[in-house]
């Protein structure tokens, strides 16, 4: 653990010229014996990837600062040792010595030696020199008797301490790099006491290795926390209020898959110290497939609204809802009867916007106009933020064009029998430069009421356009022969899901 003290032998024995004494003369010079500090050896082979650079001891040729004191005194000298061979601990020039007759001291010392009254840690901890000139240690011991025997300095960590296990999951080839986001780098540092004061400085990234570790002051953190660069793309993860302790060891395992690109919700466990507030929605899914032919520059997710991977399914929304009408965790019962507060299930008397009568106060397209909704009730945009959108009607129906487009049923998507049913659709060849490139939408089904209708043998997708009236518009395709795939119109108030698109 981070907090476990470092031990380390200070055999002080005499003190020099600054705590001298009346009784100094009377003891002879070839009596004084010099400070010997020892140690455990550290493994050689031990790298930062394990995460326990100075845990239970040292590397060698570290530098170390002693500080001794007649005790009460409060007037400190300062003498510099540094690590060696098998396990011993050398001053590196002024030898101290135990004051002549029966005056006691204190003893103070800090790692790193060349630590301030103020201590900033390094802003790139992604080489191990960096890494342990951030981690600022003390050790105390006050009153100490004239001994021969070795004065044992116990080291603790004064600051707070980041470990994060990071593995490259579904979709994502590499990890290039990770950063500890919105830290206070500083503090101030009394050299006698080993106080550390509140973190101050503007806040700034910490960039550390790939399972590897990073030290900062302790503090309170809102917001984001974890940037992790793959190579495709970036995911963010994001705390409430979480607080980091002095001496404390958390340690964050993740696994980055490719929906988790550009989301708040990128880290699958927190296992050392305290909770996190997860954010619930949305499971965002940046993998985005080119597929051509619409009226924008547009890419298409890989995964449904609330999905994890390409074959789950997701969400339910009602037509201009940004939230379903379900608690988190129950989108796949039937019946739900977890609701939402204020929400009885899909029906007429929930739908967004709806004033009775099949009439609606807000997207009211009149005539043969169409309308789409605005920004603030599309939850592709509210969730996932940046460009991401619900697409519009011509996107889904240039996608349904089969002069340009293959549709593939299947019941095994994944070909390991485990019969995720949808359809496939895949850019003909020879029709442009995205000719092979696909897209696979799951049979969801949608929610009708308090039930999932259909899960299984088709699939429901909004548009973001209605037509006007009750109605709404998007994707409906069958798996049942004879199969199909067309532009459809749908009630307002029913569950369907949604596939972004990212412009």
């Amino acid at each position: 653990m981070y907090s476990k003290k470092l031990l380390f032998a200070a055999a002080v024995l005499s003190f020099l010229a600054a705590c001298s004494s009346d009784d100094e003369s009377s003891e002879p010079m070839e009596q004084r014996v010099p400070v010997a500090l020892q140690y455990t050896t550290i493994d050689p082979t031990e790298t930062r990837a394990a995460q326990n650079l100075n845990e239970e001891t040292f590397a060698r040729s570290e530098a170390i600062t002693v500080r001794i004191s007649n005790t009460g005194a409060g007037s400190w000298t300062n003498y510099d040792f540094t690590t060696g061979n098998a396990g011993a601990m050398s001053p590196t020039n002024t030898v101290p010595y135990y004051p002549a007759g029966s005056q006691n001291i204190d003893i103070v010392a800090y790692y790193p030696a060349m630590a301030g009254t103020t201590f900033t840690v390094q802003a790139a901890q992604t080489t191990d020199a960096n890494y342990k000139a951030s981690d600022l240690m003390f050790a105390s011991v006050t009153n100490q008797a004239k001994q021969a025997e070795a004065v044992n300095l116990a080291f603790t960590h004064k600051l707070a301490k980041l470990c994060v296990n990071i593995t490259a999951g579904q979709g994502v080839s590499s990890i290039n790099s990770l950063n500890v986001l919105n830290v206070k780098p500083t503090v101030s540092f009394n050299q006698a006491t080993g106080v550390v004061g509140e973190a101050i400085g503007d806040a700034t990234s910490i960039a550390m290795s790939n399972n590897g570790a990073a030290v900062i002051p302790a503090q309170t953190i809102n917001g984001g926390l974890l940037s992790i660069v793959t190579d495709k793309g970036t995911a963010t993860y994001t705390v409430s209020d979480k607080a980091f302790e002095s001496g404390k060891a958390y340690t964050i395992n993740i696994t980055v898959n490719l929906r988790a690109i550009g989301t708040t919700n990128a880290i699958t466990d927190w296992t050392t110290q305290g909770t996190v507030a997860v954010v619930s929605r949305p499971f965002v899914d940046m993998g985005a497939v080119t597929i051509g032919r619409v009226t924008k520059n547009i890419k298409w997710s890989t995964c449904n609204m609330g999905a994890s991977y390409p074959w789950e399914y997701g969400d339910y929304y009602a037509w201009g809802a940004i939230v379903p009408f379900y608690q988190d965790g129950y989108s796949q019962e039937s019946p739900c009867t977890h609701w939402i507060e204020g929400k009885s299930g899909y029906g007429w008397d929930d739908a967004p916007y709806y004033k009775g009568s099949l009439e609606f106060s807000k997207y009211v397209a009149p005539g043969n106009s169409f309308a789409d909704y605005n920004y603030e009730d599309d939850p592709a945009r509210v969730w996932w933020k940046g460009n991401w959108r619900v697409p519009t009607y011509d996107e889904w129906a240039a996608l349904c064009d089969f002069d340009f487009y293959k549709w593939e049923y299947t019941t095994d998507y994944l070909g390991d029998g485990s019969n995720h049913a949808g359809m496939i659709v895949t850019r003909k060849p020879n029709t442009g430069p995205c000719s092979g490139n696909s897209i696979f939408l799951p049979a969801a089904g949608c929610r009708s009421l308090h039930i999932i209708q259909d899960a299984g043998y088709f699939g429901y997708y909004y548009a973001s356009t209605t037509p006007g009236g009750h109605d709404a518009s998007g994707l409906a395709f069958g798996c049942d022969p004879p199969e199909y795939a067309a532009i459809d119109g749908f009630c307002r108030c029913d569950g369907n899901t949604i596939r972004p698109v990212f412009e």
